[in-house]
């Protein structure tokens, strides 16, 4: 089998961010080749999630071979060669590039080891998403994962109906947008960051479905599969959908609050980057607003930035405290120069833009 090294190694590039490094067994680290027809598909797993990258071949050819992961991508990303060449010799994959190499084809007892596909049977629900809303679920949802610490179980998944997707630890973000058909599902910090994947399409196709695992055992199971990228998954359990506080996360997302300003985005970050190198004794900000100025201070409240506002408010004080580092990156996911910023009730700060709602609770210290 003879492939073209350069657009080999675009296809090597994408199962790559497929290997699963956190949890090392004898499935995340073995890369399975297998060709249909003119296709070479190289397929990756962890057993929760299943990713299949087909690669197109000049010729039909008959293939099939599990090799180390690791190894194998290595060495074709090294490889400078016009063309790749590679066959099977005895229990070993040759691969003739700059040089000549033996890769040992991994076998679980007396077969070589194939990787378990994930199956969706008995479809529930099949449509196209746009590639853009699964990596804005990727961009913006994924950072509220990493400014709290989850209290309850629930609150380490993507929430995703036909209204958006919701993630929420001490705060929340609401990505809105809308889906063909209606859906309620949780998906884990591994699967979505696959969506990377998509990255070059347009058009995902959906497909959901119900595995019957026996002693009245029902799994949910999801499609996720484009021209040449296909992602299974299998869900956790759905009982821990009805959990999530939907209507109250999205209720305190669009309310109206007191007060409104409108303010620099770079100007927050900027402020935020000088004071935090003087927040020994904390990572806390306070911000205290006035009709036409915020006044932030570090943890200490010796040091304090004044940032004006774009928009001037009567008659007005306010005071809340903040995590400068929870703050930050909710920012840095803002593409826009100026943020409209709501909060007044004691309870939240409202950062909206767009389609993207991010809820930041106010602190309380004693």
């Amino acid at each position: 089998m003879k492939l073209k090294t350069d657009e080999f190694k675009d296809c090597i590039k994408t199962i790559l961010q497929a290997i699963d490094t956190k949890e090392p067994s004898m499935f995340t680290e073995t890369l399975e080749l297998i060709t249909s027809g003119s296709n070479l598909f190289l397929n990756v797993t962890n057993r929760e999630y299943y990713v299949s990258v087909k690669f197109k071949l000049e010729n039909e050819e008959k293939f099939h071979a599990s090799v180390n992961a690791r190894v194998f991508l290595n060495l074709i990303s090294q490889v400078t060669t016009d063309y790749i060449e590679m066959t099977l010799e005895n229990n070993n994959i040759k691969i003739i590039a700059n040089g000549e190499y033996k890769l040992p084809i991994i076998y679980n007892g007396a077969s070589m080891l194939v990787l378990p596909k994930i199956e969706v049977n008995n479809v529930t629900n099949e449509m196209s998403i746009n590639s853009d809303i699964l990596l804005s679920i990727l961009n913006y949802n994924s950072k509220e994962l990493q400014v709290g610490t989850p209290v309850k179980p629930v609150q380490k998944y993507y929430y995703i109906d036909e209204h958006g997707a919701i993630t929420f630890t001490s705060g929340a973000c609401i990505n809105n947008f809308e889906l063909e058909k209606p859906i309620k599902i949780l998906l884990n910090d591994k699967v979505v960051k696959l969506f990377k994947l998509f990255k070059d399409t347009d058009k995902v196709e959906f497909k959901m479905g119900q595995e019957d695992l026996g002693n009245g055992l029902i799994q949910t199971r999801v499609q996720f599969k484009s021209d040449n990228i296909d992602l299974s998954a299998k869900l956790q359990d759905s009982s821990l959908v009805s959990s999530v506080p939907v209507t109250a996360i999205r209720t305190m997302g669009t309310k109206t609050y007191p007060y409104s300003i409108l303010i620099s985005k770079n100007s927050i970050i900027q402020a935020i980057n000088r004071l935090s190198l003087f927040n020994d004794g904390g990572l806390y900000g306070f911000f205290e607003f006035t009709s036409d100025s915020v006044t932030i201070y570090n943890y200490n409240k010796d040091s304090k930035e004044v940032i004006k506002l774009e928009n001037k408010l009567d008659n007005f004080e306010y005071k809340f405290i903040l995590d400068l580092n929870n703050l930050k990156l909710i920012l840095d996911t803002c593409q826009e120069d100026y943020l409209t910023i709501t909060f007044g009730d004691t309870k939240a700060v409202i950062i909206n833009r767009n389609d993207i709602i991010n809820i930041i609770p106010e602190l309380k210290i004693s």
